[in-house]
């Protein structure tokens, strides 16, 4: 059994239990959006009562209303609006990814799990990873560490993005009440661009995988250990950003912030270099 079997049948076991959970909450969640929207309400009454330029707007119903008849068919709106549209992202990318890779589905993993996980053998002419890093434990000692977090990083953020994505499904009922509370409207588009990020994990590791698997090591002629093993922590980061990738889909500000931060760094070595030439 694969890794994507394993977690689409934890999620086939969770989304069955959590539906039960929202079902068996909404009538005290339903309670809770009552009380906020007669505070909420209220509230623009006394607003409007207290300044006679202050006019109570069309939103002062029509935000509870519709409040209201989301909490009803939660379980159906984020299906739709979230689950059925990221499911068909991936289909398209996992398609086109099958297609540039001349991969069915099952060797298309394999082959990612084969090309992070590689360690190239002894070298003919002595210069194999074997060869380099049974001169010393430690370096070798560091070559398990890095193999075996290549081993399981795929794992790992499909396994957190499962675990994330039901702590945000469940949290979605709450939040839909909690967002009449005045001044805290932000909440829900907080919320739903937060789990439309976690959901494009996902379709985002895919394209990883696809790069991954076209600049697959081949041992017979990537002889430069160094670069083997530098290529090979490359992807372990790249993998391990993947959530970072994802925020820049739905949040404008996570390019500028990963821009400035690596412009930052870049504007500092030069400085940094200086100082260190200086010092001598």
């Amino acid at each position: 059994m694969t890794i994507n079997e394993i977690l689409d049948q934890y999620r086939s076991i969770l989304q069955t239990r959590f539906d039960l959970f929202i079902n068996e909450s909404r009538p005290y969640v339903l309670l809770i959006a009552v009380t906020f929207t007669f505070v909420f309400v209220g509230y623009k009454v006394m607003k409007a009562m207290a300044d006679p330029d202050e006019k109570i707007g069309r939103d002062a119903l029509l935000r509870p209303i519709l409040t209201l008849m989301a909490i009803t068919l939660y379980i159906p709106l984020v299906k739709l609006l979230l689950f059925d549209t990221v499911d068909i992202l991936s289909d398209i990318i996992k398609h086109g990814a099958y297609k540039v890779t001349g991969r069915s589905p099952a060797d298309f993993d394999q082959a990612f799990q084969t090309a992070i996980t590689h360690v190239q053998g002894t070298g003919a002419d002595g210069n194999g990873v074997y060869d380099v890093l049974q001169i010393n434990p430690f370096l070798e000692l560091f070559h398990i560490i890095i193999y075996f977090i290549a081993s399981v990083v795929g794992g790992y953020i499909l396994m957190r993005q499962l675990l994330m994505i039901f702590v945000y499904y469940v949290l979605g009922i709450f939040v839909l009440p909690f967002s009449l509370i005045v001044s805290n409207e932000r909440i829900l588009k907080s919320w739903f661009f937060g789990f439309l990020s976690i959901l494009l994990w996902e379709p985002i590791l895919t394209i990883l995988k696809v790069i991954i698997v076209l600049l697959s090591v081949d041992k017979t002629e990537f002889t430069n250990v160094l670069l083997s093993i530098a290529f090979q922590v490359i992807m372990i980061l790249m993998i391990l950003k993947v959530p970072q990738f994802a925020n820049l889909l739905v949040d404008p500000e996570s390019g500028n912030k990963l821009s400035n931060k690596a412009g930052s760094v870049l504007r500092g070595l030069p400085g940094k270099a200086f100082n260190a030439i200086k010092s001598k």
